[in-house]
């Protein structure tokens, strides 16, 4: 049989059927599952699952080889663990990595958690389209996947920065949420969703989101 290509990744609310059954994806917030969370999804893996739990490269967790009828008995669990979103569509949004060593309280962990309260403001975006949270002392998130970034720039204050382009703009931390949704609607307004990703979308920024 040929791969089918689906132009979308696989979620918990909205898995994926594959040769081996279905395909499940738990996507983490702020980057990080807790100790009980892991070990719950270890234990669903092997109940109910191939057994085999795979990383993604923006750090999701995948489950393999879940039967249709195990499927809810996977989301009531999952439910439970507090490891799902509230619909299938703010789960599909949700597509954010956050530097692995935030602390409580940095500009990492403020502009991600604000971001997440704000997904239902972001404009319908293709299905690959992401955003990285890259707020630390120096950018890490560089060769990971994202669209629209918040960096610390070289000069130590943060910077927003689209995708493919070399250069960001100073933001303050407390507007680079509403600078990332900015970017994300022009985006949309002036035809990426055609190209499909940031680095492939040769528009002109306009001219609040251009780097010297």
């Amino acid at each position: 049989m040929l791969p089918r290509i689906h132009g979308r990744c696989p979620g918990a609310l909205r898995p994926m059927m594959s040769g081996d059954g279905l395909v499940l994806r738990l996507r983490p917030r702020l980057a990080r599952f807790t100790r009980d969370q892991v070990l719950g999804i270890c234990d669903a893996a092997q109940r109910h699952g191939a057994g085999v739990i795979d990383i993604t490269s923006r750090a999701n967790l995948q489950l393999r080889g879940i039967a249709d009828a195990d499927w809810p008995v996977l989301l009531a669990r999952f439910g439970d663990g507090g490891l799902l979103d509230e619909s299938a569509d703010i789960e599909s949004r949700r597509n954010v990595l956050v530097t692995p060593d935030w602390m409580p309280g940095d500009d990492s962990a403020r502009i991600a958690t604000d971001l997440l309260e704000r997904i239902v403001d972001l404009p319908p975006l293709p299905a690959k389209v992401g955003f990285a949270i890259d707020a630390g002392p120096a950018p890490s998130l560089l060769r990971d996947s994202a669209d629209f970034r918040i960096e610390r720039g070289a000069h130590g204050g943060l910077i927003l920065r689209a995708d493919g382009r070399p250069h960001g703009v100073p933001v303050d931390a407390g507007q680079a949420v509403e600078g990332l949704i900015a970017l994300a609607r022009w985006f949309v307004d002036s035809g990426g969703s055609v190209a499909g990703r940031m680095a492939r979308h040769r528009a002109p920024l306009p001219e609040w989101a251009r780097g010297d």
